[in-house]
């Protein structure tokens, strides 16, 4: 501290003091003399006065405490300051010293009290608006699903709308159901369209009346199903059967009236994006249809299409019915496919695309479960082998091939050549697993793989009058199967 800094601290002090002096004589006029130890209180109370009044009004309930627990901690400091009894000033400079440094330690204790109530007040704004980024993510999420759709299990359920009923009370139903979980946010959404000159809907109300209703619905097709051209539509019961391709379950559908082939054939060309088993399927130039395999085969009911089953020939968009119809479908397989059937696929080196493919393949050879997992053994067999077996010769695959990828090639518009797809699913052409599924295989061809029989068999070959099969471990083996089974 320089001279002048010392000064400027003796002049402050002797002002304190001088203030002090004039309080105690006013009390000695009130016959109210300080003791000697109020002298210190007093003078005490002087110097710290300044550091009180400095304190801002907002946090004047908390820095009163820190002030009152600041004065407490430096009373070691001030207590032994001797007062010259006419003067009324400290004695020595020792004392001066020790309340030049009382000060110096407050205002320390002050600024380190400010950065923290700063830190703490940044945590805690900081936490604030992650909370409550996190709930408005979450609820936006919660709409989005909601609105698409998208929910992790899909069901079906019969909903009951009263007669006349308003958007509210459509709204309460679909929620109590379990169908809308946002129910604020349909109405907002119904309001909009219902708005809009373009809509489909302009100038309808919902109707009552009992819907089937499934969670994969999105919002707009629930009100499409609600409204009085959705009103009493009859169901009808289609069964895919195992073995089926995606282009003969598309003719089934539009021979039981659900939608045009045509339309249905947009949904298995392309990934749907919407199911969680679509993670795992990995698109592919080579693939022809990109979710050939996945049309879960099962008993299904779908709605008819009215204007489809009364002008067959007609070229309505089915579009909307089509879209329905596949998502139940791939909602089955979504949710047929467990975890523990994933793992099971992991722990032997297959991804989905593998599964799916062998399993279709398995499908198409045999019928007989037992078979089926001899098989899917040979298959397992040459693939981890490789080499000469490196070549799984499924004719199946050729089948397929001719069937029902070289006529509609040139309808697709397909950038990949025909001879490379071809090559890719054929299994006398290709190494290992041929591009993707030959068919939408069933719940036993699917576990045929996923637990084959221990083998050491590279070969099979089947009768097709009496639906034997025929196993063998070598060439040699293989052709007397061959002459067995008819085929020499």
């Amino acid at each position: 501290m320089d001279n002048n800094d010392e000064r400027r601290e003796k002049d402050e002090l002797s002002e304190i003091l001088s203030r002090n002096k004039e309080r105690r004589l006013k009390e000695e006029n009130n016959n109210d003399a300080p003791s000697d130890m109020d002298k210190t209180s007093v003078f005490r109370e002087e110097l710290f006065d300044s550091a009180k009044s400095e304190q801002g009004a907002v946090h004047d309930s908390l820095n009163a405490k820190h002030i009152d627990e600041a004065e407490e901690i430096d009373d070691d400091q001030l207590h032994d300051i001797e007062f010259d009894e006419e003067t009324e000033k400290p004695i020595t400079d020792k004392a001066l010293k020790r309340a030049r440094e009382a000060r110096k330690q407050l205002k320390k204790q002050r600024e380190a009290r400010n950065t923290v109530i700063r830190i703490f007040l940044g945590v805690a704004v900081s936490a604030v608006v992650i909370f409550f980024g996190v709930r408005l993510g979450i609820k936006l999420y919660d709409i989005i699903t909601d609105f698409g759709g998208m929910e992790n299990s899909e069901f079906e359920v019969s909903v009951e709308i009263p007669d006349n009923p308003t958007v509210d009370q459509v709204a309460q139903a679909l929620n109590e159901s379990g169908i809308v979980q946002e129910p604020e946010f349909f109405k907002l959404f119904y309001n909009y369209k219902s708005g809009k000159d373009s809509w489909r809907h302009k100038g309808e109300a919902f109707e009552g009346g009992e819907f089937i209703l499934s969670s994969s619905m999105n919002y707009s097709t629930i009100i499409d199903t609600l409204m009085p051209s959705g009103v009493g539509k009859s169901t009808v019961e289609v069964t895919i059967i195992e073995g089926m391709t995606a282009i003969e379950i598309g003719r089934l559908l539009e021979d039981n009236f659900v939608c045009r082939a045509e339309d249905f054939e947009k949904f298995y060309r392309e990934k749907m994006d919407k199911y969680d088993f679509e993670r795992r399927v990995t698109p592919s130039s080579l693939k022809f249809n990109q979710l050939e395999g996945y049309l879960f085969p099962d008993k299904y009911e779908f709605y008819e299409c009215r204007e489809l089953k009364a002008d067959p020939e007609s070229d309505i968009d089915t579009s909307k019915e089509a879209e329905e119809a596949a998502s139940k479908i791939y909602s089955n397989f979504n949710s047929k496919i467990s975890k523990t059937m994933y793992k099971q696929m992991n722990s032997i080196g297959l991804t989905l695309n593998d599964l799916i493919t062998l399993a279709s393949m398995v499908q198409s050879e045999v019928s007989n479960v037992e078979d089926m997992r001899k098989v899917a053994s040979v298959f397992l067999n040459r693939l981890k082998v490789g080499g000469d077996f490196s070549k799984l010769q499924s004719d199946v695959t050729v089948f397929y091939v001719q069937d029902f990828i070289e006529p509609y090639y040139k309808d697709y518009g397909l950038v990949t050549s025909l001879a490379a797809i071809s090559n890719a699913y054929d299994t006398y052409e290709c190494d290992g697993v041929p591009a993707g599924p030959i068919c939408n295989p069933g719940m036993d061809a699917i576990n045929a793989v996923l637990d084959a029989e221990p083998t050491d068999y590279y070969y099979f070959c089947a009768n097709e009058e009496t639906g034997e099969t025929f196993f063998a471990r070598t060439l040699e083996e293989h052709e007397e199967n061959l002459v067995l089974a008819g085929l020499k």
